[in-house]
């Protein structure tokens, strides 16, 4: 909650949602952020938290 009053951090927050849970009973204010949701592929959460930063993503295949 201290982080969410700072004015400094305006814009800065991003919520990663790492295992499925009701995130609303954490906090009603989390619903007014994007949230970056890791539950189903750590791959697809990279590439939407890269998005929301600006970034492009590009996954490296270790594969020969």
């Amino acid at each position: 909650m201290f982080a969410l009053a700072e004015p400094r951090l305006n814009d800065r927050i991003i919520p990663l949602l790492y295992l499925p849970c009701e995130h609303k009973q954490f906090s009603w204010t989390l619903t007014g952020y994007q949230m970056v949701d890791f539950t189903h592929s750590f791959e697809d959460g990279c590439r939407d938290l890269l998005r929301v930063w600006g970034v492009g993503y590009k996954p490296i295949s270790l594969n020969p």
